[in-house]
């Protein structure tokens, strides 16, 4: 999401996310008086009638771009390698993306080096975050504030669990399949 934030400051695009039921009320809103929530009633929420990124680039290979670009495009890049979407952050996709005005991007991955590689991006990215070691504590630290709700049931279990502790490690694990991978799987794998 971090990558994303930035990705819509750089193409001058507004940032809507599509939280399930379960991330609702776990950050605060970034904005003042509005929301970055898609409304649930929103035709975005099922993207399988809207063109994607490889549709385009297939037309745009075979020079068929000339009924124009999608007004909605939606690009994939969760872990994947699959062909199209590795071509994203080249110089050529950023030329026709910036031509589309509404993207619907669903990406877990943390794509902010490429857009400092990237000629669009690099002047104008390298002004705003010059220091590229910060770029994630600088956007997280505007993202991700939890909400008063989440920050007292942080503050309840780090006062349970790990104020006295003489040594805490942080962990990230990442499930790709949560169905062939279970939770309980996941824990006795950790706590093995």
């Amino acid at each position: 999401m971090a990558a994303t934030f930035l990705y819509a400051i750089l193409t001058d695009r507004v940032l809507l996310v599509k939280f399930d039921k379960d991330k609702h009320g776990l950050f605060c809103e970034p904005f003042l008086n509005s929301t970055w929530i898609l409304p649930e009633k929103s035709p975005f929420w099922n993207e399988k009638h809207i063109e994607t990124y490889q549709i385009l680039l297939e037309k745009d290979g075979a020079s068929n771009l000339k009924e124009g670009l999608p007004s909605v495009l939606f690009i994939n890049l969760q872990h994947t390698l699959s062909e199209p979407e590795k071509y994203f952050h080249c110089d050529h996709s950023q030329d026709l993306l910036r031509k589309v005005p509404l993207m619907i991007l669903q990406s877990d991955q943390y794509f902010v080096p490429s857009l400092f590689m990237n000629p669009f991006f690099n002047l104008e990215v390298t002004k705003m975050l010059p220091e590229k070691d910060t770029v994630f504590h600088h956007l997280g630290r505007y993202l991700f504030q939890p909400s008063n709700e989440a920050w007292e049931l942080i503050s309840s279990y780090y006062e349970a669990h790990l104020a006295k502790a003489d040594e805490r490690i942080g962990l990230q694990i990442r499930v790709f399949n949560a169905i062939s991978t279970p939770q309980e799987t996941v824990m006795d794998l950790v706590l093995s």
